[in-house]
């Protein structure tokens, strides 16, 4: 009997968390036995394919002890002896290669973000390219991330982009949808989205285009901290912050463009899905972003941190509506590439390589 486990942090909000809990409904049909572990205590905000088994190591193993949790995982995987484990997120990736030294199953590592923007300091670069060595393989998103593993690793990395998850139907939709003077983003509310730079950016595209607004869809440890922000740059009226929504794709139909600042990534879902649905996207110069957006042509880029080039890029395309429509025009082909029958087929086919269906 073929059993997976599928190993990242938490069922919340977050793109590994979406893909994940995506992931587990084609692995359910290919596979006999999934089961999902997560290693925090998060509330669930993703579905998954209910024919999936979910543990949370945090639960069974009696708080967030790291020697308790990594103990209880090996005890985990030596009973259930799996096929394969597929472990997603850097510091989940470590503590699996390590509790699983010395038994012999075959182990996966997702990197889903840029290593050298996410580890401070370069011991931990160092660290993470030796404890790799423990996997039998690693995913990548982008063509960006693969180049930080050179060396011993260079032949175990592959390359599967993030699937598109929205319905078919919804694919270019908002090419058709009548506009409203709207900026969105989604993103949970964390330093690494850089939320404070979009938010000053709007404040002074605000002074030349005072009828738009900017809508932040996401939930985090920054909401009131970028509420304050708002209030103190007089644009609190026009800055609307509702948390996560479970109708995002609808939600966002009716705006004029999308803009996504983080400091670092590995592909956003977010991104891409909102460039299906045919909404011009302003992106820092991240993985993913530089690796599927021609400037100028299927989206716009500009550099990390930089507001004046941020609200160039905003008042362009509030300014020029015939580009912004030819942008998300050309946006929506990137479904082609990234449907998620077409990438799902790829998890499997590399999946099947380490488990016998």
């Amino acid at each position: 009997m073929s059993k997976i486990i599928l190993s990242f942090g938490t069922l919340g909000q977050g793109g590994a968390a979406q893909v994940c809990a995506n992931l587990s409904f084609p692995l359910c049909n290919e596979f006999d036995s999934v089961i999902l572990i997560t290693w925090a205590d998060w509330p669930q905000f993703n579905e998954f394919d209910k024919r999936a088994r979910w543990c949370c190591v945090e639960k069974e193993a009696g708080g967030t002890n790291e020697f308790k949790r990594m103990h209880w995982f090996r005890n985990f995987v030596k009973r259930e002896k799996p096929d394969m484990i597929l472990s997603f997120l850097e510091p989940w990736n470590l503590r699996v290669l390590v509790s699983t030294i010395g038994l012999g199953v075959k182990t996966v590592v997702a990197e889903r973000n840029e290593p050298h923007s996410v580890n401070k300091y370069w011991i931990m670069d160092q660290i993470e390219k030796l404890v790799y060595r423990l996997s039998d393989g690693i995913l990548v998103q982008t063509p960006t991330i693969k180049t930080f593993f050179d060396g011993a690793l260079e032949n175990r990395i592959s390359i599967i982009y993030n699937p598109v998850n929205i319905r078919e139907e919804l694919v270019g939709k908002a090419l058709v949808t009548s506009k409203k003077k709207r900026i969105v983003s989604v993103a949970r509310l964390i330093p690494q989205k850089n939320h404070d730079i979009l938010i000053k950016a709007f404040a002074k595209f605000s002074k030349v285009h005072p009828d738009y607004t900017l809508t932040i869809y996401g939930e985090g440890p920054l909401m009131d901290e970028l509420n304050s922000l708002a209030a103190e740059l007089n644009v609190e009226d026009k800055v609307l912050l509702p948390g996560p929504s479970k109708t995002i794709h609808q939600d966002i139909l009716d705006a004029e463009m999308m803009c996504l600042v983080s400091v670092r990534e590995g592909m956003s879902n977010a991104m891409i899905e909102a460039m299906c649905l045919g909404l011009p996207c302003i992106c820092t110069k991240v993985s993913g972003a530089i690796d599927l957006i021609a400037d100028g042509k299927n989206g716009m880029l500009v550099n990390i941190g930089e507001i004046d080039e941020l609200v160039d890029k905003m008042s362009l395309l509030a300014e020029q509506q015939d580009l912004a429509k030819t942008i998300g025009k050309n946006a929506v082909k990137l479904y082609n590439i990234l449907n998620k029958e077409i990438i799902y087929k790829e998890w499997i086919n590399y999946i099947s390589k380490f488990v016998q269906r």
